[in-house]
C-alpha cells in the first residue's frame, strides 16, 4: 500500500473558548494528583478531625442547654470557637501535605517531562497554564482545610435553639468562607512557584518544607526572643494565624494591625505569582 503525501493543511474549526482551557488543565493536574493513594488517605484523615470537634461540640452544647435550665452558675464559652481551632490548628497539616504533594510537582514535572514546551506550542498561555495549576492546588487544600471547619460552623447552626445562637453559627460560616481564599493562595501560590525551580521534585518538597517550617521558627523565635512583635511577620504560618484571629474576632497573638499582616500576606502570593510568571515566560516554545 503506497503513502500518499496530502501536504499541511491547517485546522479548520472553533478554536477551544479561554473558559474551557483553564479547566482542561485544571481538570488535568486533579485528575493526577487524584491518582495517587496518599492524595486520597489525606483527604480521608482530614475529616478525623472535624468529626471529633463536632463531638465535642454536641457534648458542650448539650451541657450548656442543661445548665441553662438550672439555677446552677456555670459560663462555659459557646464551642462555635472550635471552628477557627480545627481551621488552623488541624487542618493546616493536612492543608501543608497536600501542598507538598500536588504543588511541588505541578510545574516541575512538565520540566522534567518536557511537557512545558508541548503546551506553550499549543493556544495555551502562560497565565492560563498557571491558573490552571494554582487552581487546582487550591481547590484540594480548600477540601481538606477551609469544607470541614464549613462543616462544623453549619453543624453548630443546626444545633441551635433559637435565632440567635443560630445567627452565631452563621457567622462564622462567613468567616470561613472570607479565610478560605486567603488560605489556599498562601498554600498554593509560593509552593508552585518553587516547583518551576527545577526538575526534582523531592528538592521542591524539601525546599517549599524548609521555607514553611523555617520561617515559622525564626519568626516566634526572634519575636519572643527579643519582644519586638514585628519579628512574626518573618514566619508565613504565623501571619496566616494572625490573619485569620483577625477574621474570626479572636485577640491576636501578637498586637500587630491587621493590615500589616494583611500587607505581608498579599506580598507573598502576588510576589510568588509574579516569580512564576517570569520563569514560565523564559521557557522556550518549539513551533
Amino acid at each position: 500500500m503506497s503513502i500518499r503525501d496530502l501536504g499541511y493543511k491547517p485546522y479548520e474549526g472553533q478554536w477551544l473558548p479561554h473558559s474551557r482551557r483553564y479547566m482542561a488543565l485544571i481538570r488535568r493536574t486533579l485528575a493526577l494528583a487524584w491518582a495517587t493513594r496518599l492524595i486520597k488517605i489525606t483527604l480521608i484523615g482530614s475529616l478525623f478531625p472535624m468529626l471529633v470537634c463536632g463531638a465535642v461540640m454536641f457534648a458542650k452544647l448539650k451541657l450548656m442547654h442543661q445548665l441553662g435550665g438550672t439555677n446552677v452558675k456555670v459560663q462555659l464559652d459557646d464551642p462555635v470557637e472550635l471552628v477557627f481551632t480545627l481551621f488552623y490548628w488541624c487542618q493546616i497539616w493536612f492543608a501543608l501535605s497536600m501542598s507538598l504533594r500536588v504543588a511541588a510537582p505541578a510545574v516541575a514535572d512538565d520540566i522534567r517531562t518536557g511537557a512545558l514546551q508541548f503546551y506553550f506550542s499549543r493556544p495555551v498561555t502562560r497565565i492560563q497554564y498557571m491558573a490552571g495549576k494554582v487552581v487546582a492546588v487550591a481547590v484540594l487544600v480548600t477540601l481538606v482545610s477551609a469544607v470541614p471547619a464549613l462543616v462544623l460552623a453549619l453543624f453548630r447552626v443546626l444545633l441551635s435553639l433559637n435565632g440567635q445562637e443560630a445567627l452565631v453559627g452563621l457567622g462564622h460560616a462567613l468567616r470561613v468562607l472570607v479565610y478560605a481564599p486567603v488560605f489556599a493562595a498562601v498554600l498554593s501560590v509560593p509552593p508552585v512557584f518553587l516547583s518551576s525551580l527545577g526538575r526534582r521534585t523531592g528538592v521542591i518538597r524539601g525546599l517549599w518544607a524548609m521555607v514553611f517550617f523555617f520561617s515559622w521558627i525564626f519568626g516566634e523565635g526572634m519575636a519572643s526572643a527579643t519582644d519586638v512583635d514585628w519579628f512574626a511577620l518573618i514566619s508565613l504560618p504565623t501571619t496566616l494565624r494572625l490573619m485569620g484571629q483577625h477574621i474570626f474576632g479572636h485577640e491576636l497573638s501578637y498586637p500587630i494591625p491587621w493590615y500589616y499582616v494583611a500587607g505581608v500576606l498579599l506580598a507573598v502570593v502576588c510576589g510568588s505569582g509574579a516569580l512564576l510568571l517570569r520563569r514560565l515566560r523564559q521557557v522556550e516554545v518549539l513551533r
